[in-house]
């Protein structure tokens, strides 16, 4: 089994628990394929989390951060070594593209660190300059910025991912729609112009996918998941949105219907594991949503077979997947 997404409180401020306990975790559970996914720096004091700066300042917070990221890399290799005949560990890093000039800096660390980063995660934490995953303040001012229109929300998000896909490439593609995190359940819009109103023909967001109340979001969508067709790429199933308490892990059962139909089903699975007790976090459910809501045919992973090689996307059936002894750890359990 595979997780192809993580991080750990060693090298960033919102992990919980050593790197080193999370990687005796995923031997525990029995994981064939394991991959370390710590946050690429952020260079913009603008960016940074107020736990990020408590202590030292903007730019004493910027520096740590670059180290942490170097002590990262040195860290993963060992324990890659290490563990080579235990767990298949592959280094790659998630990149959080927090605007054009992140992007391309992104692309400057992963030159430079080619022989170790086999891989990215590419993903969206940010629109208009305000992070959408960290409080529902800052979600609320995020909303606000776009004069409260949820529809123009959701295009510059899709906007600012395409930047990312064609610019990084990323053989992984995050937590397609983060945005929906705090997203308030019971929050109305107008289906015509997304604006969030009260007005009689407003309708509740959470009866009604968002993908297919407004053309404009879905073809965007399908524009992405045809770029990342396009080069190789894939889509996680990240399982942290159910541990977050969303209804269903990222991305929602909309999207996953339109990676099927043109991105080819090309799903890879994640835990996005930020403690020991996240690790393989709500795989039971996410094998449920595989195999019964989803049907898919196959489950993608990344394959590196030597230290030195490339990585390379690989697939294993249904049935297989299904039948794989991970599931039949007893240390396994269901999310609460």
């Amino acid at each position: 089994m595979h997780s192809h997404h993580s991080h750990s409180g060693d090298y960033v401020a919102h992990g919980a628990d050593p790197l080193e306990d999370i990687v005796d975790r995923a031997k525990q559970l029995g994981f064939d394929t394991y991959c370390l996914t710590e946050h690429m720096p952020r260079f913009d004091k603008k960016y940074l989390y107020p736990e990020e700066i408590e202590g030292v300042g903007n730019e004493k917070a910027i520096d740590q951060l670059k180290q942490n990221f170097s002590r990262f890399l040195g860290h993963a290799k060992q324990i890659k070594t290490r563990e080579k005949d235990n767990i298949n560990i592959v280094i790659g890093t998630e990149i959080e593209c927090c605007d054009i000039d992140h992007i391309e800096y992104a692309r400057t660390i992963i030159k430079e660190n080619r022989d170790t980063i086999k891989f990215t995660v590419g993903s969206i934490h940010h629109i208009n300059e305000i992070p959408i995953d960290f409080d529902q303040l800052s979600w609320n001012r995020c909303l606000a910025s776009f004069n409260n229109n949820l529809k123009d929300m959701l295009i510059s998000y899709y906007e600012l991912q395409f930047e990312m896909l064609q610019r990084v490439q990323p053989l992984v593609v995050g937590h397609f729609d983060l945005y929906k995190l705090y997203l308030p359940r019971n929050t109305r819009v107008d289906p015509l112009s997304g604006v969030v109103c009260e007005n009689e023909n407003s309708v509740v967001v959470s009866e009604f996918s968002l993908i297919e109340m407004w053309e404009t979001v879905r073809n965007l969508v399908i524009r992405n998941l045809k770029y990342i067709k396009l080069y190789g790429g894939t889509v996680e199933i990240n399982s942290s949105g159910l541990r977050k308490k969303l209804k269903e892990p990222y991305p929602g059962s909309d999207i996953c219907q339109l990676v099927k139909k043109f991105c080819d089903g090309r799903f890879v699975l994640s835990d996005d594991s930020h403690a020991v007790a996240h690790v393989a976090v709500c795989y039971l459910q996410l094998r449920e949503y595989i195999v019964d809501v989803l049907q898919l045919q196959n489950v993608y992973y990344i394959s590196q077979e030597d230290p030195e090689d490339t990585v390379t996307v690989k697939s294993m059936s249904i049935d297989e997947f299904k039948n794989h002894k991970f599931w039949n750890n007893s240390m396994l359990s269901r999310c609460e």
